[in-house]
């Protein structure tokens, strides 16, 4: 039973997540606040290498689908499709993989593909469980990669709401929300990250946002 409970819960957590996000994004509109600089992604953007290998998340800022409680061993794993999905037009298959502090697995499969309205290079990605249509996925966009450094910055898309620090979401469980630092590999670069989150402070991010990940005695080791 308590096995049943738990899967129940990972399948219904992102549509119910991915539904408060499409909510808001049509009450609050997703166009920037007036005081928060528009967010500049990677171009070109080379797909095929940026999901050449995993990514493991290194800081990253609260969502519904990424409670501080799941911040251990998040890893990343994209691979791209060889026919879109049926009936959606998904490219790319995403692994999400994350433990608690007591060893506890959640994440699993989603789906992506670049973002409605743009080009088929873009790095304004949309990001949503596989069943859900597209009218209803999330912004990933890809604000800053560097594959010969070994680090991304990720945003959820155009933040709209200034703190003072800088800017973030209207809300944490809607559109536009969303920060991540990655690097290739598992080991934590603190001179990497502190590089990634200057670059995030430059194009206008709050990185208070921002919470440590740990990877240590992670079951994707096993």
């Amino acid at each position: 039973m308590v096995l049943m409970l738990k899967l129940i819960t990972q399948i219904l957590l992102p549509f119910s997540t991915f539904l408060m996000a499409h909510a808001d994004s049509i009450r609050v509109g997703v166009s920037k606040d007036d005081e928060c600089a528009v967010v500049e992604t990677v171009s070109p953007f080379d797909i095929e290498v940026f999901i050449s290998a995993p990514w493991y998340i290194h800081k990253q800022a609260v969502r519904p689908d990424s409670p501080l409680e799941w911040n251990y061993c998040t890893q990343a794993i994209y691979n791209q499709r060889e026919r879109s999905s049926f009936p959606w037009g998904y490219t790319i298959d995403v692994n999400n993989y994350a433990e608690d502090l007591d060893g506890n697995v959640f994440g699993g499969p989603l789906c992506a593909t670049v973002d409605r309205g743009e080009e088929e290079d873009s790095s304004k990605l949309a990001v949503a469980p596989c069943f859900i249509p597209k009218l209803l996925t999330g912004p990933y966009w890809v604000v800053y990669y560097d594959e010969s450094k070994g680090y991304a910055l990720i945003s959820g898309g155009q933040p709209n709401r200034n703190t003072g620090d800088g800017c973030t979401g209207k809300s944490r469980t809607g559109n536009n929300s969303g920060l991540w630092i990655f690097l290739r590999t598992t080991e934590r670069d603190d001179e990497k990250i502190a590089e990634v989150k200057q670059l995030a402070i430059d194009a206008g991010f709050d990185t208070s946002i921002l919470n440590d990940v740990i990877h240590k005695d992670c079951s994707y080791d096993q």
